[in-house]
């Protein structure tokens, strides 16, 4: 069983082209992005993004899924007042959750594992896997024994080997995936990604203060 992973740029996973196989103008392009997150400068990286997306069209699909998180922070939230109201009030959601904080402009939200225990998860739709912190798994309890295959990876210190397990289950906003496979990172990692393994049934919005969950029809 193999496994595709992203990249990771400023804190956020995309599922992008390794680096090597990029021209000069798309990796600058890069360069900006990074920039334009870590300050939270929304409509720039939104443009940006534009820029890659015609630079780079093979990666338009993951692009664009990108652009539309950009674009969920950049609009004020209309619905924050409605934060303590059920999810049934508002048409067509399923499911939402508080963002806590952010770190480099990404949600932090609470993840509960194994239907007991939260941890502070950073929330992005264009990370192709969950990925979870040694602490992490230690907490869990989960050892050599339970490594079911390793996945190669680059990030921002280089290329890489992460072990892939699976956890029973997966809770966001009242909403639960069951044997999810996660990536279990190396330990400079502090803080586990929601990736795709759990986001990919549903239509994501970014809200100012929280995060919804749609049914993707």
């Amino acid at each position: 069983m193999k496994f595709r992973f992203s990249i990771l740029l400023a804190g956020v996973l995309l599922t992008l082209t390794p680096i090597k196989t990029w021209g000069q103008s798309i990796t600058s392009l890069n360069q900006q992005l990074q920039q334009s997150v870590s300050s939270q400068n929304w409509s720039q990286a939104i443009q940006i993004i534009d820029q890659m997306i015609q630079a780079a069209p093979e990666q338009a699909a993951s692009l664009r899924q990108y652009r539309s998180q950009l674009q969920g922070l950049q609009q004020p939230s209309q619905t924050i007042s409605t934060l303590g109201t059920p999810t049934a009030a508002k048409a067509g959601v399923v499911g939402q959750i508080p963002i806590k904080r952010r770190s480099g402009g990404v949600p932090v939200v609470d993840v509960t594992f194994n239907g007991r225990q939260p941890f502070e998860m950073l929330v992005d739709s264009g990370a192709s896997f969950t990925v979870i912190t040694r602490p992490m798994a230690k907490a869990l309890g989960i050892t050599g024994a339970h490594i079911v295959d390793t996945v190669r990876v680059s990030t921002a210190n280089g290329t890489t080997n992460f072990p892939i397990v699976y956890v029973s289950s997966i809770s966001v906003g009242g909403l639960k995936s069951t044997q999810v496979p996660v990536a279990i990172a190396n330990p400079d990692m502090q803080v586990g990604l929601l990736g795709q393994d759990f986001l990919q049934k549903y239509d994501v919005l970014i809200r100012a203060r929280q995060i919804e969950f749609s049914q993707r029809q």
